[in-house]
């Protein structure tokens, strides 16, 4: 009786723990799925509503809520995601070592660094803007920042799924090939975002300017 009363009270712990594993992986999914979310959606509002307009108050609203989910996204990431770590270490200490994981960690990080430099440097030049253009010029240098920052977002939230659903990673992935990976997606978007960044705003701008904002005078 002692036994089996026993026997039970183990497959009862069991149970809890793998409850527990369960939420925390729902938890790292839906955190994730808002950050990533809410980052793509921010990235099309200047894309789509700031760069090639004028800058109003309601926009820059939208982006303060978004940026705000984004920042909610990633504390959960972290927090899930440690707790994560803990719990499969507990079951198999040798998890740590696995290189995907330290690729995983080296990409959120970038993440939050890259949240750091959004609040800090674009969300206070959009609210300076209101009333007028994003971007005075094509080449403005607060274009090709904020196209930076917006190609880590996406590519390292992208890239973040990516390496938390590629289990066939886990065990024969070494970091470094996985970071080269990363760093030659992140300059080739930059690389593209730039370019439709500069033809857009060719277009809207009109060809009698130069790429740098001079007006070109033509002969009479």
């Amino acid at each position: 009786m002692g036994r089996l009363l026993r026997l039970n009270l183990m497959v009862s712990e069991g149970a809890v723990i793998y409850r527990l594993h369960t939420v925390l992986v729902l938890g790292h999914i839906l955190a994730l799925a808002l950050g990533l979310g809410s980052a793509l959606l921010a990235d099309w509002i200047v894309l789509r509503k700031l760069a090639f307009g004028t800058v109003n108050q309601k926009a820059v609203q939208q982006l303060i809520d978004l940026s705000r989910a984004v920042s909610a996204g990633l504390v959960l990431i972290w927090i899930t995601g440690a707790l994560l770590v803990a719990d499969n270490a507990l079951d198999a200490p040798a998890s740590v070592m696995n290189q995907k994981l330290w690729a995983k960690l080296a990409v959120v990080t970038a993440l939050t660094m890259n949240a750091v430099l959004l609040h800090r440097i674009v969300m206070p030049m959009v609210r300076r803007r209101v009333g007028q253009p994003l971007f005075e010029a094509v080449f403005d240098w607060r274009l090709m920042v904020s196209t930076l920052l917006g190609a880590v977002s996406a590519v390292s939230w992208v890239f973040a799924a990516y390496l938390g659903v590629a289990r066939e990673l886990n065990g024969h992935a070494n970091l470094v090939p996985i970071l080269v990976s990363y760093f030659s997606v992140l300059l080739l978007t930059w690389a593209l975002g730039v370019i439709l960044m500069y033809s857009m705003q060719q277009r809207r701008t009109g060809p009698e300017q130069f790429p740098f904002g001079e007006t070109h005078i033509q002969s009479s």
